[in-house]
């Protein structure tokens, strides 16, 4: 099929591309609003142990009378001074007044904050604090599941019912998760949540991005990830109004119900290159007229003889293809590949570390939250301004030292200064940006890395690791309630500060990519960097940054 013609004849932007561009968008912000929400439904109110057979104790202290007795039977912390008292052990007192020290198995909650909250109702402190990183965790294997199958469904089933599917399943799942009934049931879903996000955003993802024209495939790009962060914005907004972690969860899954429309063929397109290769012609012709009706255009004669006629690319591809593995064949190509990897693996876990850890600065989780999720909003813009200006290195180096170094900062900030938790908090936020600008960075650095018989495989693996660093940073984030004091809650900093900066120090190995010829071959990737390379023409470039070989791989949710 000549699918350029589709786009000399129906134009590359125009008012049919929108609907679909847009339509298709907006599944990200519920995929905003559904990914993150596990911030607010598991946070961990203060909490201390209860009294032993005082049945109404409550964590606030409700008469002199009570507070004796929670001097009497509760220890003070000796491991977080800003606590008053222990959260994890009681003393049990016997009938000869004498106290041993006992570990608790229920507790009291601070309910000023949260009116309920996922972690208190299931007891995710002390022994089992763990519960909460785990939680975190399964959803992000969700999507590293999701990331590896949902592009064999929707080559085999269609982009259109792949999403519209997955939205549906989603809906009852995320309103399933309401009313988990138990830790068991709450961990299935989740992970489900990550999954189906997957199944949902990335064939609307591919569909934008076969009906949008390559010189505006960039800018659909950076829309569809500000699409993402808008509803991450709005969910910090529901997420301060409504306090209660069940109702939280049911009116952001009822926010799906405004996609039920898209199943219907008038409202939602399938794609026409899915439809082709399928062989599903007169569909694929239907398709076309609408897009040429939205865009006040006619089709000339014999358009569709021209469109379905055979070209190269039906043909098997000559070329042969690699293994990912022959990029560990040689030192160069080791070194590369490994810092790759490396780089995927820290962007991501920094990107959702810094979310997770996003209650702990010393100021308020709300505030906090909104401020990191804003200023991805004018790092993604930077990134789409400078990246053909300066370079794809100095972009991403710069932007990971920046970003580790303002990480490094709210270390001392924590420790030494924690009565002021605004510079905590604007340290952060510099750090957030870096985080962002180095995520938007690395993906196209790393695709023009690869040589082309291996680059979907490259970018599918360096994903995977990715991914994998999503899954470790709920741990790394909750280091804080391991380790107690002022050390404890800058723990979590130090370790994303530091692989931070080890990020941007390993990729000064790496070579620049702008506007370089870039390699096809697994000699051309031995030797890329080492000579001077051929400049790219303009629609070489973008061919390389407007279309991934695997467009799921372009976000980082």
């Amino acid at each position: 099929m000549q699918f350029d013609l589709l786009f000399e004849e129906l134009g590359e932007y125009g008012c049919f591309q929108r609907l679909v561009l847009w339509s298709a968008a907006s599944v990200n912000i519920w995929s905003g609003l559904l990914l993150l929400t596990s911030v607010f439904v598991l946070a961990v109110p203060d909490h201390r142990c209860a009294i032993p057979g005082w049945e109404n104790d409550t964590f606030t202290i409700q008469n002199d009378q009570h507070q004796a007795i929670i001097n009497n039977t509760i220890p003070l912390s000796n491991t977080d001074d800003e606590l008053l008292y222990d959260q994890c052990h009681y003393y049990n007192v016997d009938h000869h007044g004498n106290r041993t020290l006992e570990q608790c198995s229920t507790w009291v909650y601070d309910m000023s904050i949260y009116k309920t909250s996922l972690a208190a109702d299931f007891n995710m402190v002390c022994d089992g604090a763990v519960m909460k990183s785990n939680a975190q965790m399964v959803t992000l294997f969700g999507i590293l599941v999701g990331s590896l199958v949902t592009g064999l469904i929707s080559d085999k089933l269609g982009r259109k019912t792949t999403m519209c599917g997955s939205l549906s399943v989603m809906l009852v799942c995320s309103l399933a998760m309401a009313w988990s009934p138990n830790y068991t049931v709450f961990i299935i879903l989740t992970f489900m949540s990550g999954f189906l996000n997957v199944g949902f955003w990335m064939p609307s993802f591919v569909i934008s991005m076969e009906f949008v024209g390559p010189s505006h495939r960039k800018l659909s790009i950076i829309f569809s990830g500000m699409v993402f962060t808008t509803g991450t914005i709005a969910l910090t907004g529901l997420a301060y109004l409504i306090r209660e972690w069940n109702k939280l969860l049911l009116l952001v899954s009822l926010f799906g119900i405004i996609y039920v429309p898209l199943w219907l063929k008038c409202v939602f397109p399938e794609s026409v290159r899915w439809l082709c290769i399928k062989g599903r012609r007169e569909e694929a012709k239907d398709v076309i007229e609408t897009w040429a009706k939205w865009n006040k255009l006619k089709l000339s004669e014999n358009f569709f003889d021209k469109v379905f006629a055979e070209s190269d690319e039906d043909e098997p591809q000559r070329q042969t293809q690699g293994s990912i593995l022959n990029m560990f064949t040689s030192r160069v190509l080791f070194m590369r590949t490994t810092v790759i990897f490396l780089l995927w693996i820290i962007v991501t876990c920094g990107y959702y570390g810094l979310a997770f850890n996003a209650g702990d600065l010393g100021s308020d989780l709300y505030l906090n939250f909104l401020l990191q999720t804003v200023v991805e909003l004018p790092s993604t813009l930077l990134c789409y301004f400078l990246l053909d200006r300066i370079g794809r290195k100095p972009l991403t180096v710069g932007s990971m030292i920046v970003g580790g170094v303002a990480l490094l900062g709210t270390i001392f900030t924590l420790i030494y200064l924690p009565d002021t938790p605004t510079a905590t908090t604007v340290l952060a936020l510099i750090g957030k940006m870096g985080i962002t600008a180095g995520f938007s960075a690395i993906y196209v650095f790393s695709a023009e890395l690869f040589p082309t018989v291996v680059r979907n495989a490259g970018m599918g693996a360096s994903s995977s690791m990715g991914r994998i660093g999503g899954m470790v940073s709920p741990y790394i984030a909750d280091l804080d309630r391991l380790v107690g004091g002022s050390f404890g809650k800058a723990l979590p900093q130090i370790v994303f500060a530091a692989i931070t900066l080890a990020g941007g120090i390993a990729a000064l190995v790496l070579p620049e990519t702008l506007n370089k010829e870039l390699p096809e071959s697994f000699e051309d990737a031995k030797k890329f960097g080492n000579r001077v390379q051929k400049k790219r023409s303009k629609e070489e470039q973008l061919s390389v940054n407007g279309l991934p070989p695997n467009p799921v791989q372009i976000t980082k949710f």
